[in-house]
């Protein structure tokens, strides 16, 4: 009986000690911080381009489709990774694969892709091991070749622009984004657009890195959720001639590119603070 009234003494004391605790803001409770959530798109499988598959084919022992496959859901990864720094990040490699690709194909279906100048060209590439170099470089644009349009001299002539372009996502479904809003309730909508990868033919950058000889290209389109577009560009990284392992040049140049549109997302001032 002793022990039993002892017993009840310990609870109720528990009891009252917990609750003191609680009233006085001394309690150890977990706070929950709310980020707001970012889905992110793939790429379709049509906007892939590569001009050294065969030799990733040969070392990686893989076909070309599973080549791409494997860009694809490796590209989504390192920017849901690189997004769960600052949100709540949505991939459609998350959900069962059914409905991923039903929820995908209404996307695909419900925009369009257009050119654009790149106003800004961004380079990623390795400066020494163990050590990242993330370079911004303004590029100039190129002179247009611009002859006006019509006729001269008996001949028909034409505007020719050769500035450098990326792929753009549009919106053609005005009720894509709402549709998406009520079923994921992201803050933004991360696009991957295309995703390109040759050997660079941009002569200006082989002189003084020779061994720099292939590009990857990962153009991208941001939007909120109301369908405005935060950023909108391409991303490009060097990387070796030589180098066909496909797990290398993923871990290396994709977590680069990947960091930068977060970045491009967050904007500078967000991107130091973290």
């Amino acid at each position: 009986m002793k022990k039993l009234i002892i017993c009840v003494f310990i609870f109720v004391g528990a009891i009252a000690i917990n609750a003191q605790n609680t009233t006085t803001g001394n309690s150890e409770d977990k706070v929950v911080s709310y980020k707001p959530s970012v889905l992110v798109v793939p790429f379709e499988s049509k906007m892939y381009i590569s001009d050294i598959d065969k030799d990733l084919a040969i070392k990686n022992e893989m076909n070309f489709q599973d080549i791409k496959a494997k860009f694809r859901a490796a590209l989504d990864r390192e920017i849901f990774i690189a997004l769960k720094k600052y949100y709540n990040p949505l991939s459609f490699y998350s959900i069962e694969p059914q409905e991923s690709r039903k929820e995908l194909a209404y996307i695909y279906n419900s925009i369009g892709y257009k050119y654009e100048v790149i106003p800004e060209e961004v380079v990623v590439k390795k400066e020494t091991v163990g050590k990242k170099l993330i370079g911004k470089f303004k590029k100039k644009p190129k002179e247009k070749e611009y002859i006006k349009a019509g006729i001269q001299n008996g001949e028909v002539v034409s505007q020719v622009d050769n500035r450098e372009k990326y792929m753009k996502t549009t919106l053609a479904n005005e009720k894509l984004l709402p549709n998406l809003n009520k079923k994921y309730k992201a803050s933004h909508y991360v696009f991957i657009n295309q995703l390109d990868i040759k050997r660079s033919a941009d002569m200006r950058y082989v002189a003084a890195e020779e061994q720099y000889k292939r590009e990857i290209k990962v153009h991208y389109t941001i939007f909120d959720q109301d369908g405005k577009e935060v950023s909108s560009g391409a991303i490009k990284s060097r990387f070796p001639a030589g180098q066909n392992d496909i797990d290398k040049i993923i871990k290396v140049q994709f977590s680069l590119i990947a960091e930068r549109i977060v970045n491009n997302l967050v904007g500078p001032d967000e991107a130091m603070v973290k």
